[in-house]
């Protein structure tokens, strides 16, 4: 599946998650950020970003991050993190916070260098919600226009938030699921803590955009699979894209 040409069997678009294989560690430490700083990197009056998510180019310093491969990623007290990885390729997808109630997965995207992958990328994931018999609405959220749906579960259906945060040739793409798809203020809350000190490395390898940026698990070694007990039924699979010839 893919999005306006042809590609390989296997590879993931930035309209396509995969399936997932998810290895995870519980993580503890202080959270970041000052909540009275701009959102999403936005800068200000001197032209500096406020908060994440940053460009490697504009972030702080900040040595207690880990090295996620294209993601600098924080460490946040009571949360666990896990990494989507798919085995038969050997390629980590994408990384997913657990936070109690919530969760918070991140995928990373290469995007053209002077245009809005984010506003394309939104008309067809709406058109494939739509498509597996998905409800959803669009909204205007703190990091821009964004996409409310029910996807269709076992148990009924699950409640997704979709953000994208366009960057310079990236595109961030977010997934809310649990009570911070529902709950405004807990949706906030949630994203603050995994976005404000976010960074994004790019990198200068030619990427072609809607290709997703290489991650890596974390160098302290690679952790066994697992499957939370978190009462939180985190979408397997998001919108599928048929191809387009």
């Amino acid at each position: 599946m893919a999005w306006f040409s042809r590609r390989k069997k296997n590879e993931t678009s930035a309209s396509q998650p995969e399936e997932r294989e998810e290895a995870g560690q519980n993580l503890a430490g202080e959270a970041a950020g000052d909540p009275a700083a701009r959102p999403g990197g936005e800068p200000d009056a001197t032209g500096a970003p406020q908060r994440g998510p940053y460009d490697e180019s504009e972030a702080p310093e900040n040595p207690a991050l880990i090295d996620g491969g294209a993601l600098r990623l924080p460490i946040l007290p009571d949360a666990t993190m896990q990494f989507s990885v798919d085995r038969e390729r050997q390629v980590v997808l994408g990384v997913v916070y657990v936070m109690g109630d919530s969760a918070v997965q991140l995928q990373v995207f290469a995007a053209p260098k002077s245009a809005s992958l984010w506003e394309d990328i939104r008309v067809e994931v709406i058109s494939s919600i739509a498509n597996q018999g998905g409800r959803f609405q669009e909204a205007e959220g703190e990091y821009g226009p964004e996409i409310q749906a029910q996807m269709p579960a076992e148990n009924g259906r699950v409640s997704v938030r979709f953000i994208g945060i366009d960057g310079p040739r990236w595109l961030l793409r977010v997934a809310v699921t649990g009570r911070g798809a529902v709950d405004p203020e807990r949706g906030t809350e949630v994203l603050h803590r995994v976005l404000d000190d976010l960074v994004v490395v790019r990198g200068s390898q030619a990427i072609p955009p809607r290709e997703l940026l290489p991650l890596a698990l974390p160098q302290q070694g690679e952790p066994e699979p697992e499957t939370p007990d978190t009462g939180i039924e985190l979408p397997k699979r998001g919108p599928e894209i048929q191809e387009i010839h």
